[in-house]
């Protein structure tokens, strides 16, 4: 019972994140019935360019959880971690192989550069407040139904692409009112699917949250400043089994951080998933503010050797040479500028693909050149023979 019970309701909550879009949906574009416009985290750069609208407010808020509860906004409301849980589990169900391998150790891939390719992301976002900021043309308005709930996604404005895109279709009014529906759905459903499924295959589950989400970047300034905020805390000895460790989705080693960190998990890559707690057989750990048990039985290994690696909380670094590491976030920057002419969410299409494509390319190459040139045994065979003549 323990060891599922924060799991199910977290993915009720995430289920709970969806029913809400779909209704929100439904009222806005079926029964025209407008209460507030997009609640999304596209209200950052609406916060920063002073435009206060339902997404801005949203931002606010989430701002707000993370100094009571650090980033369980990510774990238990956003929308694309419910995607991507959902991917993690169809995949899992469909028992495919390739995935399976890293899913059943728990290998999480990752770039030395993650903190660096995030903050690209972001900038890319707050690129068009910039702009305002370089015009000045910054100004302050309020406007709770601003934009629509479907800005940036595929059918506003009736339009398959942005409206800024170098090609378009136009969905309204071409007598066809099921495909309307259904081109743009599918179009979204194939974002999503680049983001979770494809990512999650290549690098393990929740790919795009540890390497790629830009929004870490706004969150992490607020973790670990507030005396108030809840933390994974130890609150009796741990016996060193590790279970929390190896089932972090994140890839934070659990065990090591409580036991060097004053009992506290303080790893800004938490998302308060809770698998660590719910894993745990001794139940040593749970979320708290309050102060760590003392830990009276010295764990030796975590004397001798504090960390697995050098990244400490990464459990599995791509061994990709740091210049290719570097250049691989290049490609991916300039695939999804390309893409993102598309529309806004359009950029993450193109930049997961060209990050997979290039780091699988350079690796391929890499292990053809390092791989000892060996000739057929019965060539070998024939040589010896002509020589012995």
């Amino acid at each position: 019972m323990h060891k599922v019970k924060f799991q199910n309701r977290r993915i009720m909550s995430l289920v709970g994140v969806h029913f809400y879009m779909l209704f929100h949906f439904l009222f806005w574009y079926v029964f025209g019935v407008k209460i507030w416009g997009k609640t999304a985290m596209m209200g950052v750069p609406s916060l920063l360019a002073g435009h206060i609208n339902a997404a801005a407010i949203m931002i606010v808020l989430i701002i707000i959880s993370v100094l009571l509860y650090g980033r369980a906004f990510c774990g238990w409301a956003c929308h694309l971690r419910g995607a991507i849980e959902f991917s993690d589990w169809i995949m899992r169900k469909l028992n495919i192989s390739g995935y399976q391998k890293i899913r059943e150790k728990n290998i999480l891939f990752n770039t030395s550069f993650r903190w660096l390719f995030r903050s690209i992301i972001f900038f890319v976002l707050l690129l068009p407040v910039i702009s305002y900021w370089i015009r000045r043309e910054y100004s302050f308005y309020f406007d709770i139904q601003s934009p629509s709930p479907m800005a940036d996604l595929p059918g506003n404005n009736n339009l398959l692409f942005s409206a800024h895109s170098p090609f378009n279709m136009q969905l309204a009014g071409n007598g066809f009112a099921i495909l309307d529906f259904i081109i743009p759905f599918m179009a979204g459903i194939f974002i999503v699917f680049v983001m979770t499924f494809v990512f999650n295959y290549f690098y393990g589950q929740g790919a795009f949250c540890r390497i790629l989400c830009p929004y870490t970047i706004l969150l992490v300034p607020f973790m670990n400043i507030s005396p108030w905020q809840k933390k994974i805390t130890r609150v009796s000895n741990c016996t060193g089994c590790r279970a929390c460790s190896n089932n972090c989705p994140q890839g934070i080693d659990v065990s090591r951080e409580i036991y060097h960190y004053d009992g506290k998990v303080i790893n800004k890559e938490c998302i308060k998933c809770y698998h660590c707690v719910d894993v745990c057989s001794y139940q040593t750990i749970t979320d708290s503010k309050q102060k760590a048990s003392p830990q009276t039985k010295p764990i030796s290994s975590y004397e001798k050797t504090p960390w697995l690696n050098s990244q400490k909380h990464l459990q599995v670094i791509e061994p990709l040479h740091p210049v290719f590491d570097f250049i691989s976030m290049i490609v991916a920057f300039v695939c999804g500028t390309i893409t993102s002419r598309l529309g806004g969410f359009w950029f993450y299409v193109g930049a997961i693909g060209g990050y997979i494509i290039f780091r699988k390319l350079i690796s391929l190459i890499l292990t053809e050149e390092a791989r000892p040139s060996q000739i057929p045994r019965q060539e070998k065979e024939k040589e010896v023979s002509k020589l012995a003549g």
